[in-house]
């Protein structure tokens, strides 16, 4: 055991647990403990008593963990979390998994325990272990080594006994490609559509069904918290508009960023027309899309105007409404085979038809650009805007400071505006979910003005994002409104609700006299249903032509043994209720299963390591008696 523990001592998991111990304990420690705490337990495993402390602290750590890993994104991860409850999970889960190394005789030795802690970075000077820094790394965290130590030992354990769960998984060649053609296969349908639509006409509520309908459903007709907001928006480019550098600072800025800025290599300037095809693509697909480069290159040939056919056919959204312009790039910022064609090229030249993983690009070569450094006069309008943008962050920062103050002791955004002379906007009332004109530049402002009260100022900055002033002029709680003030609204949901029932009501009418697949067509004719087809679409997709995303389609598909096969059940999608019949089914290409076995056996013996490891866990809670207070777990704010 010991020499698997040595094996996997300084693996990237191991060192990310430590670091992210080390980092969460190193900012914000881990808080204090109460004397009512400790009488009532928060849980008990095996009759250990998990104290309502130690999850608190738990609960802590995972919040920062969080913040510190998602950043802006980390207020919308945590909301409605309940932190409590998944600490105390996690909590349960060391427990047990210690329980379950002391039963097999497993243990993280000292000279593991010693050596890894020394392996740490934070605790290095000049790439040796410190043992004063280690002593003030934990002195400012609140914490005792043998409690890190302790912590640390944990983390090893759980990542040896994974490690040991998952190694031994095995996945055989045969079962590797059953699944991969299983997730890949292609398949088609036939189906037939009821929509909700088709029986609107038919529903007629009286007044009594839609008051019946509202006291039942009020909630979903309930509208969200809504704010009124003024901003400012410091914008860099703006504020710097009067500002003129000076000849001595434009040189200066070239002197110091010749050899990286203003250096570069070859570079060329190319236009290219994409006819796009998917990475997973079959033969057929890829021959279709590659005979339709061919025609648009032979129209080149005939001297049709570049601009127009990539507006026309190109497959890049980003530059085929200007003329396919791709820029200057030089070596490397490309993928092979477009570079090497593109490169050969002169000014004015058209490539054959060349192939990516992304498709079949047709390229034209306008200028190139040998290998060199531009002159200080060359590189002066970058210099300016450099040095413009530069100076304006520096303003906006020491404006956005000082109005700050001047708005916190009353002055208005509308004086403080005039002043800079900066343009203030005034939102009409919005909620979380909506985008709001003018705060482009910085996307953490809606959010942040939420989390103010009425009167509030505060500056919303972020890194590359522009700074703003931002003031709460009023909000509006979520309510209900009232019946008379959304009649119609309420009205057409239960028409809905109601036409959705109908649908699934004949829908499974029409299924019950499909006994065979040979009865598809037939009953589809006696019931004067139009039969669609989906196409060929690969399973992995899971969204089906002309419908959309359809998981429970591509899961049915599954169950069916043979072609053509019913799919016995009704499945909606958006309020429209389908009957399916598989009509046919194909394995992707040997060829493709080839370049795809290494990276998708590697893939599946991770995600069946994973499976085995939430199963091992599993059985451990099984097998364990635990008892706990879900009165002590309540929802906890994630602010």
């Amino acid at each position: 055991m010991l020499t698997v523990m040595r094996k996997y001592a300084y693996s990237w998991m191991i060192r990310a647990i430590l670091f992210l111990i080390f980092v969460v304990f190193a900012f914000w420690g881990i808080g204090g403990s109460g004397y009512f705490s400790q009488i009532r337990p928060v849980a008990t495993v095996n009759g250990n008593k998990i104290l309502s402390d130690e999850v608190s602290r738990e609960a802590d750590r995972l919040r920062k963990a969080v913040n510190q890993s998602y950043g802006p994104s980390a207020a919308e991860i945590l909301k409605g979390a309940n932190l409590r409850k998944q600490a105390l999970e996690r909590i349960i889960e060391n427990r047990l998994i210690a329980r379950e190394a002391q039963r097999i005789g497993v243990e993280i030795s000292e000279e593991t325990l010693r050596r890894t802690i020394a392996a740490n970075r934070a605790f290095q000077v000049g790439g040796q272990f410190d043992f004063p820094t280690y002593q003030d790394a934990l002195r400012g965290a609140d914490l005792m080594p043998e409690e890190f130590e302790e912590l640390t030992r944990v983390a090893l354990l759980d990542d040896l006994l994974r490690q040991m769960v998952q190694k031994a998984v095995v996945i055989s060649d045969d079962d590797a490609r059953r699944e991969y053609d299983r997730r890949n296969e292609k398949l088609s349908f036939d189906y037939l559509e009821l929509s909700w639509e088709r029986f609107v006409a038919q529903i007629k509520p009286t007044d009594k069904d839609v008051e019946d309908f509202y006291k039942k459903n009020s909630e979903a007709f309930r509208e969200p918290d809504r704010i009124m907001v003024q901003f400012i928006d410091y914008d860099p480019m703006v504020l710097a508009e009067k500002v003129t550098p000076s000849d001595k600072e434009i040189e200066e800025y070239y002197k110091r960023n010749a050899k990286t800025l203003f250096t570069h290599q070859e570079q060329v300037h190319a236009r290219h027309i994409l006819i796009g095809v998917a990475e997973n693509a079959n033969d057929k697909d890829k021959a279709e899309a590659k005979a339709k480069a061919e025609t648009v290159l032979a129209q080149l040939r005939k001297g049709a105007d570049f601009t127009k056919l990539a507006a026309e056919y190109s497959a890049d959204p980003g530059n085929r409404d200007t003329s396919g312009d791709l820029g200057f790039f030089a070596r490397g910022q490309m993928v092979k085979p477009f570079e090497e064609a593109a490169f050969k090229l002169k000014p004015g030249e058209i490539s054959d038809v060349v192939e990516t993983r992304f498709g079949y690009h047709i390229i034209k070569v306008d200028e190139r650009k040998p290998a060199g450094s531009d002159t200080l006069e060359q590189a002066r309008p970058k210099i300016i805007d450099a040095l413009k943008r530069k100076a304006g962050a520096d303003v906006a920062r020491n404006q956005m400071r000082e109005d700050l103050a001047a708005a916190l002791n009353g002055t208005e955004l509308d004086k403080i505006s005039a002043k800079r002379g900066l343009k203030l906007v005034r939102t009409p009332f919005f909620a979380a979910g909506d985008p709001v004109a003018g705060t482009e530049h910085n996307p953490d402002v809606v959010k942040d003005a939420f989390k103010l009260e009425k009167g509030d100022v505060r500056t919303v900055s972020g890194e590359r994002a522009n700074p703003f002033l931002v003031k709460l002029i009023d909000r509006q709680a979520s309510y209900v409104p009232q019946l008379k003030d959304i009649g119609d609204r309420v009205r057409n949901g239960l028409i809905r609700v109601k036409a959705e029932a109908a649908a699934r009501d004949a829908a499974t009418s029409v299924l019950k006299k499909i006994k065979t697949p040979a009865d598809f067509p037939k009953v589809a004719e006696a019931e004067k249903l139009r039969i669609f087809n989906t196409g060929g679409f690969e399973r992995s997709s899971q969204k089906v032509p002309a419908i959309g995303e359809f998981p429970e389609l591509t899961d049915a598909a599954g169950s069916i043994a043979t072609t053509p096969g019913l799919v016995d059940r009704i499945l909606e999608h958006t309020g429209n209720c389908y009957i399916f019949l598989l009509v046919s089914r194909a394995p992707p290409g040997e060829d493709r299963w080839k370049k795809a076995a290494p990276e998708f056996k590697q893939q599946l013996l991770q995600a069946r390591g994973d499976q085995a490891w939430s199963g091992f866990l599993d059985s451990l809670k099984d097998r364990a008696k635990i008892t706990v207070d879900a009165k002590q777990l309540g929802e906890q704010s994630s602010s």
